[in-house]
C-alpha cells in the first residue's frame, strides 16, 4: 500500500511512498547497518512445512466487521460501508466481480474520456445504488442495457435502477465520462489519483484516489478482476496491472488491452502513460515477469529488474509460493519517495532508480513492494484501520531482506524499531497516522515478538497459512489473530492485548 514516508537516507524532504512512512520505514541507519553487514541472524532460516494453497474468491458482499480493540464507527454513512477511518468510503448493497475500463487520455488537455463497465451482484433489495466518485462529467448510464437516471452528488454517483435489484440478482452497469484528470488531496491531506508527467501520466490510488477517475465500490474490502484499454497517440504506451493480451496500432494511434485475473482492490490499481519500454522475462517456477520502464532509462533500471528473481526465491521460502499471476517493476516520472504495491507490478519513481546501482535505499523500497503481493495485494485488509496487516508485515520482510544481503541483522532493526515506538497502539491507527511509525516498523516489532513467542517454524508456518488460506480475498485482524491461535495451537489472547492492542508496548522482546 502506499505509505508516504520521510526516508532518511532520501534527499526528497517529502516522500510519498506506498509503502514507505512517516520514517519511511527506515530504522536503521546506513552505518549502523554496514557495521553489522557480515551477520546473519540464525532465526530467518524458513520452516519447512508448506500449508495448502487453497485459493478462495472474493464472492461475499463486502462487510466491515468489528475487531478486537475496536469500536463501531463513529461516524455512520448511509453511503459508505462503514469503515471507521473513511465513513464514506466504499457502498452498501451489491458486490462488484469485476470491471472493463476503457480510457482515452489526452497529455495535452489532460482531457480523460472512459467507459467504465461494472458486473456486480446485488447482496440485498434496491431501487437505487451509489459509486464513489468525486468527479462530475457523466455523460450516461446503462443497467442491463436500460438508460438509468443519475445524479452526481460528490462523493458518490447515485443511480436509480430501471428495475429493482433483489438479494443475489446480477447486473451489468456502464458508466460513460468525460472529465479533465488531476491529482486531489485525499482523505489523509495527500496528494492521490491522476498525476500528468512530462510526455504520460501515472494514479497512486491510496487509500481513495480510485473514485477521482474512476466510478467505483473504492474500499478494500471489495476486490475484482479488471481489464483494461488504453488508448493512446502514437508513440505512447498505456499500461494497467496483468498480462499485455492485445496491442494494436492504426492512424489513430495505439490501443493497449490489459487483463487483471487477480482479485484487486481500488486503491492497488495501476494505470501508466508514457514513453515506456516492456521488458519481459521468466521468474521462479515459471512465473510471467514484466516491467516496464521510461525508454530513456533502460540501461540504468535493468540492475533492478534483475533483483526481482532474486528476491522472489528467498521470500517464496518463508511465505509460500508468488500468490499473483505476475511480476514486474513500474518505474515512472514521479517525485522522489514514490514507492506502491500496485497489484502484480510495483510502482516506484525514477528519481529513486536513476543510477543504476543497488544500494541500501533501493534494497528497501524493492523488498517491501513486493512483499506486498503477499501481504496487502493477494490477501487485502477488509477495513482500513487494519492497516498494519499490509504495512507492518511488508516492513518485517523488508528487514528480512536487508539482514539477507548484509545490512543488518533482524534483531539489530526490531530493537533499534521497538526504542523507537512511541505511546500509541498498532492496531489503533487514526486516519491522520494511518501511514505513521506504528503501522510500519512499530508494527512489525509486534510480529518479532511473535516469531519469538511461537518460534520460528510455527511463525512461518502461520504467514503461510495466512496467504495460502485467505489468497484473493480481504480480512481482518480478528482473522489473523484466530488462524495465528490455530497454527500455533496456543492462545494469543495474551500476547496480542499487550503488543498490538495495547498502547504502551513492552520494552523488551519476549
Amino acid at each position: 500500500m502506499r505509505i508516504r514516508l520521510q526516508l532518511a537516507l532520501l534527499s526528497t524532504a517529502l516522500l510519498v511512498s506506498a509503502c514507505s512512512s512517516a520514517d519511511a520505514g527506515v530504522n536503521a541507519t546506513r552505518a549502523d547497518a554496514t557495521a553489522s553487514a557480515t551477520t546473519q541472524p540464525a532465526t530467518t532460516q524458513p520452516a519447512t512445512t508448506q500449508p495448502a494453497t487453497t485459493q478462495p474468491t472474493d464472492t461475499a458482499a463486502p462487510t466491515v466487521p468489528t475487531v478486537p480493540g475496536g469500536d463501531e464507527p463513529s461516524v455512520v454513512d448511509p453511503d459508505g460501508l462503514g469503515d471507521e477511518l473513511y465513513p464514506p468510503l466504499g457502498n452498501p448493497g451489491y458486490d462488484v466481480q469485476h470491471y472493463d475500463v476503457d480510457l482515452t487520455y489526452d497529455g495535452d488537455s489532460q482531457q480523460l474520456d472512459a467507459i467504465v463497465g461494472i458486473d456486480l451482484i446485488a447482496s440485498e433489495a434496491r431501487d437505487e445504488f451509489t459509486l464513489d466518485a468525486t468527479f462530475t462529467g457523466v455523460e450516461s448510464v446503462v443497467v442491463d442495457g436500460t438508460a438509468a437516471t443519475f445524479a452526481e452528488d460528490s462523493p458518490e454517483l447515485r443511480i436509480s435502477l430501471p428495475e429493482q435489484w433483489a438479494a443475489g440478482d446480477e447486473a451489468r452497469v456502464e458508466i460513460t465520462y468525460s472529465i479533465i484528470a488531476g491529482p486531489e488531496v485525499g482523505a489523509d491531506l495527500f496528494p492521490i489519483g491522476w498525476f500528468d508527467t512530462p510526455g504520460g501520466s501515472y494514479v497512486l490510488n491510496e487509500p481513495d484516489g480510485a473514485r477521482s477517475w474512476l466510478p467505483s465500490n473504492d474500499h478494500p474490502s471489495d476486490k475484482a478482476t479488471f481489464r483494461f484499454v488504453i488508448h493512446t497517440a502514437p508513440g505512447i504506451t498505456g499500461v494497467a496491472n496483468g498480462r499485455l493480451v492485445e496491442h494494436t496500432v492504426d492512424a489513430a494511434g495505439e490501443t493497449w488491452v490489459w487483463d487483471n485475473p487477480d482479485p484487486t482492490a481500488t486503491y492497488l490499481l495501476l494505470v501508466l502513460t508514457g514513453d515506456y519500454e516492456i521488458i519481459e522475462g521468466v521468474g521462479p517456477d515459471g512465473l510471467p515477469l514484466l516491467s516496464v520502464v521510461l525508454a530513456k532509462d533502460r540501461t540504468v533500471t535493468q540492475p533492478y529488474i534483475d533483483t526481482i528473481e532474486s528476491q522472489i526465491d528467498f521470500f517464496d521460502d518463508f511465505f509460500g509460493p508468488y500468490p499473483l499471476s505476475t511480476y514486474g517493476l513500474a518505474i515512472t516520472d514521479s517525485f522522489g519517495g514514490l514507492a506502491m504495491e500496485t497489484t502484480g507490478r510495483s510502482l516506484f519513481s525514477r528519481e529513486d532508480f536513476s543510477n543504476g546501482v543497488v544500494g541500501y535505499t533501493q534494497d528497501l523500497l524493492l523488498a517491501h513492494e513486493l512483499a506486498h503481493q503477499w501481504f496487502g495485494d493477494a490477501v487485502t485488509p477488509a477495513v482500513w484501520k487494519d492497516i498494519w496487516l499490509n504495512e507492518s508485515f511488508a516492513t518485517y520482510a523488508q528487514w528480512m531482506w536487508l539482514a539477507e544481503v548484509g545490512y543488518a541483522t533482524v534483531d539489530e532493526q526490531a530493537s533499534d524499531a521497538l526504542r523507537r515506538r512511541d505511546g500509541r497502539s498498532t492496531a489503533e491507527p487514526t486516519a491522520d497516522d494511518l501511514f505513521g511509525f506504528n503501522s510500519y516498523d512499530g508494527g512489525a516489532t509486534i510480529l518479532h515478538a511473535l516469531r519469538l513467542t511461537v518460534g520460528d517454524d510455527n511463525f512461518f508456518a502461520i504467514l503461510r497459512a495466512w496467504v495460502a488460506e485467505n489468497s484473493g480475498t480481504s480480512q481482518t485482524t480478528a482473522d489473523f489473530i484466530a488462524l495465528a491461535e490455530r497454527v500455533a495451537a496456543q492462545d494469543l489472547t495474551e500476547f496480542f492485548d499487550t503488543w498490538l492492542f495495547a498502547v504502551s508496548v513492552p520494552a523488551v522482546f519476549p
